[in-house]
């Protein structure tokens, strides 16, 4: 049995599902080489057929995520009619802004009459999708289509490793809806509540980027860094346009989309701090989602918590639900965001299959996320020498590492197959010392970006506690960097380049079982140095996604003047680099 899933919007992608057992998955952005990549995931298609030498004639099901999202971009271009009503109902949310801005409120007609218009558009997008899958490559087997929040609740709880839980999912929006709550008892769910995308806490987060002058849907990152340095000082001001309301969300103000980004800039001061209001949408988010979970923990009765959806990559919000007093566990997707919804696509049409005499799929802890594209020594060596390059090839290319590391090098690392999720976790890394404090600005400098979090740790899992409070309920998630800890005195004293101004970290606890020459590295840089933690960043340059292939790796390498970059066991020096800046 084999199955395919498919994420056609936003950070799309697809993921192969066999026997049961999650096989491969791709998110497009890494292949087109365009951040967040949005509309029919056509390379994704391509490659993991390619990969894994599937025939699309031995697909059994295909599985779609979202049913009603449409207006990203058009699923084919060779549908006309479809691309003019994505215009007009573009065309229509702006008018009703404009008139929801004038009334001072959300007529329930308008609000009604673009769902029924964005759910038309829908089914005529889902066409056009059956249709290019049977003549681009020639699929027969039958199409479903996902609910959004289903999808990212199947792919939260068949991952998590709970057989109980309660699920909760929460976004922006996806099929008109912004969040699911759900009871899953062996498997089986119960849909206990669903919130409209009109009342989205999360919307009111992108809003709050915006305005902060970085780009909503992509740097919100930014805001949760930001935030530690400001105080709450526009969080009653905020309270009036979205608020926690008997086990919901509420919009207040009664207003969306750009009508609510001009009304939210007229309630603030003319000029207002971007830290303070970043801190005040992070305090408005973590007590409307925390009051939100508690409730239904409570009612659900059961404190194993898993989560999915956009809002849970906000790794601060994430320590704070697990700190509840009613939540004993807590797992996040590792593609907590859109990028996961071809996953748990397949997923929930892998559980329906199991209904119909289909293989057995429950409830498992992921290993890891290696799940897209690899590349071996002859790939590596030819990208080399396509390049010009010289590299030597180090047999014990992790004792290298650690030995450049502790020298106080930058060493970037290409190994094996690529993470799933928009984490770096060691394969497509950048790698440094954690002693330096300063890195935050230079290396991000190097890399073009610009960031408020300091770079995350990575950290073998035998000397986390040594490292970080708290773990307890929460040693899961911490293997894929979704949640925040607060640190230990030893670890600010020992490490402060990990360590944020609040005193917390992100970190990536490694076993060996999990990725062997990743852990060594630390290892033996623990035996070097005596401590049990390194930088890890993603490989990539600002605005671009992490490196998928060897040559993507050599150009991020020379653009970004790293010291050094570790192919497999080919090690590149870059003589041009500026390191000596940092002696």
């Amino acid at each position: 049995m084999k199955i395919l899933g498919i994420s056609d919007g936003m950070n799309g992608g697809v993921a192969l599902i066999e026997e049961g057992i999650l096989r491969y998955v791709v998110q497009e952005e890494r292949l087109t080489r365009k951040k967040m990549a949005t509309g029919f995931p056509r390379e994704s298609i391509t490659r993991v057929l390619e990969d894994t030498g599937t025939r699309p004639s031995e697909i059994d099901v295909i599985a779609v995520a979202t049913i009603n999202e449409f207006f990203r971009e058009p699923a084919v271009a060779y549908d006309g009619w479809l691309m003019r009503e994505q215009t007009r109902l573009k065309e229509l949310m702006l008018n009703v802004s404009s008139v929801v801005t004038r009334v001072g409120g959300a007529p329930p007609l308008l609000k009604r009459g673009y769902y029924e218009i964005k759910t038309l558009l829908g089914g005529s997008r889902r066409r056009a999708i059956k249709q290019r899958l049977r003549d681009d490559w020639g699929f027969t087997c039958p199409v479903e289509f996902v609910n959004h929040h289903f999808a990212h609740a199947c792919s939260a709880y068949f991952t998590s490793g709970f057989d109980d839980a309660t699920v909760v999912t929460m976004d922006g929006a996806g099929d008109n809806d912004c969040s699911h709550v759900y009871e899953v008892r062996n498997g089986r769910f119960q849909r206990l509540w669903q919130i409209d995308s009109f009342d989205s806490v999360g919307n009111y987060y992108a809003y709050v980027t915006h305005l902060c002058g970085f780009k909503a849907q992509k740097h919100e990152g930014k805001i949760t860094g930001l935030a530690a340095y400001g105080e709450p000082a526009y969080l009653d001001v905020l309270r009036k346009f979205v608020a926690y309301r008997d086990g919901s969300t509420a919009n207040t103000g009664q207003v969306f989309y750009w009508a609510a980004v001009k009304a939210l800039q007229k309630a603030l001061p003319n000029p207002f701090s971007k830290e303070d209001l970043a801190t005040s949408v992070q305090k408005l988010l973590e007590e409307v989602c925390c009051s939100y979970v508690k409730h239904w923990v409570e009612r659900n009765g059961c404190g194993n918590v898993a989560l999915a959806g956009g809002v849970f990559a906000n790794v601060k919000l994430n320590q704070y639900i697990h700190q509840l007093d009613n939540v004993d566990s807590v797992f996040i997707h590792p593609g907590m965001g859109d990028e996961g919804l071809a996953v748990g696509a397949a997923i929930a049409a892998a559980a329906k299959q199991r209904e119909n005499g289909g293989p057995e799929l429950r409830s498992a802890m992921l290993d890891d996320v290696y799940f897209g594209p690899g590349f071996g020594e002859k790939e590596i060596a030819e990208e080399i020498a396509r390049e010009g390059l010289e590299a030597e090839y180090v047999n014990d290319v992790e004792r290298r590492v650690a030995e450049l590391l502790a020298q106080g090098h930058v060493v970037a690392r290409f190994d094996g197959r690529m993470e799933y999720g928009p984490r770096a976790l060691g394969n497509r890394s950048v790698l440094y010392q954690p002693t330096d404090p300063t890195v935050n600005d230079w290396l991000n400098k190097k890399l073009r970006r610009t960031e408020f979090m300091p770079f995350a740790p990575v950290t073998l899992e035998e000397h986390a506690d040594r490292c970080y409070v708290g773990m307890d309920g929460a040693h899961y998630p911490a293997q894929f960097m979704t949640i925040t800890f607060d640190c230990t005195e030893w670890m600010k004293e020992s490490c402060p380049a990990v360590v944020h101004v609040d005193g917390t970290a992100r970190p990536q606890t490694i076993n060996e079982r999990t990725n062997p020459s990743y852990y060594r590295i630390v290892d033996e840089y623990r035996k070097l140095t005596g401590l049990p933690s390194i930088i890890n960043t993603s490989f990539n340059m600002h605005e671009e996604p992490i490196v998928c292939t060897p040559h993507d790796a050599i150009r991020g390498f020379i653009d970004g003047s790293l010291d050094y970059l570790a192919m497999g066991n080919f090690l590149l020096e870059n003589k041009d680099s500026d390191r000596r800046a940092r002696d």
